[in-house]
């Protein structure tokens, strides 16, 4: 670490007692009450089947089931794209396997975007939606109708996107470092999730070794400084802080390599399980920072610094 910038800052004498410090005010959670659903973009999802889904409720408790959605198929292939969601699945395209444990399996293929179906297709369609249960679903289970089916499908699916929102959360928090008015960094350009070959457009060189890499943020100061800063929170101990670290040590050297700069913002309770970890990533990285020493200006006076 840069030890002078640390002691000046936080008044304190050994390397020891910055990383004490670090993990002292390390972060259990970074949820708020936005973490869980993106109730927008549930609504919004399931607005754009909202004909289908009507079309198709004349499937439920519907005993002609097959002739019925041979009918809907016929007539409002529209419909398609909403056979895997009914499954909580996105993709439209498919490869599945009829009997797994044959000597010989049998793979089908589906294709669920809207398109004029022959009736080869329709057939197909008809048994994919016996053998996955959708059929029994429909005329067995289904109480509702599948608007309001799918907006809890759409619930399931979103929480695949909170990890997303973790990493969000620490993006805003150096957004809105930047955002502040009162703020005296310079910055001329800031970008934000690109690849290190982005810098070509503005005059830097950069070797073969990151172009294609993406950053968290690329910030262009005034005085022609670049700087990338990596963000991460982890909740849970495991490989990924440790493969991370060594990541970002090489990240660093190919940086300075450049004649850029590195810092890194990382929180999460999961540290406290990997101090050797954070020891390394501190002995070896220059700029090393958690949420708190952002919040109480830290990151503001490493890049003025620069």
């Amino acid at each position: 670490m840069r030890e002078q910038s640390y002691f000046s800052f936080f008044k304190l004498g050994t390397a020891e007692e910055v990383i004490k410090e670090f993990h002292r005010t390390l972060l259990y959670t970074n949820r708020d009450f936005k973490f869980f659903v993106d109730w927008q973009k549930v609504k919004q999802n399931v607005r754009k089947y909202k004909v289908s889904l009507s079309i198709l409720n004349s499937l439920i408790k519907n005993q002609n089931f097959d002739s019925q959605l041979d009918y809907i198929l016929k007539k409002y292939p529209e419909v398609l794209p909403c056979f895997p969601l009914l499954l909580a699945v996105r993709e439209t395209d498919m490869k599945l396997v009829d009997d797994f444990l044959a000597s010989d399996p049998h793979f089908i293929e589906y294709n669920f975007s809207e398109h004029k179906m022959t009736q080869e297709e329709i057939d197909k369609t008809i048994i994919f939606c016996d053998k996955t249960g959708l059929k029994a679903f429909f005329q067995n289970l289904c109480q509702i109708s599948l608007e309001d089916y799918l907006s809890g499908v759409e619930v399931g699916l979103d929480t695949n996107a909170r990890k997303n929102r973790s990493g969000r959360a620490m993006e805003e928090l150096i957004e809105g470092l930047m955002a502040k008015p009162e703020s005296q960094v310079r910055i001329r350009t800031i970008l934000k999730q690109k690849q290190f070959q982005a810098l070509a457009n503005y005059g830097f060189k950069i070797s073969h070794v990151l172009k294609e890499r993406k950053a968290d943020f690329i910030l262009i100061k005034d005085n022609g400084a670049v700087i990338n800063i990596e963000v991460n929170f982890f909740s849970d101990t495991g490989s990924k802080p440790q493969e991370i670290v060594g990541a970002y040590i090489n990240r660093q050297q190919e940086l300075k390599n450049n004649d850029h700069y590195f810092i890194w913002v990382t929180d999460g309770s999961g540290w406290h399980g990997q101090r050797n970890e954070m020891n390394r990533a501190f002995n070896e990285l220059d700029y090393v920072l958690n949420t708190s020493f952002v919040k109480r200006g830290f990151l503001q006076k490493i890049i003025e610094e620069i």
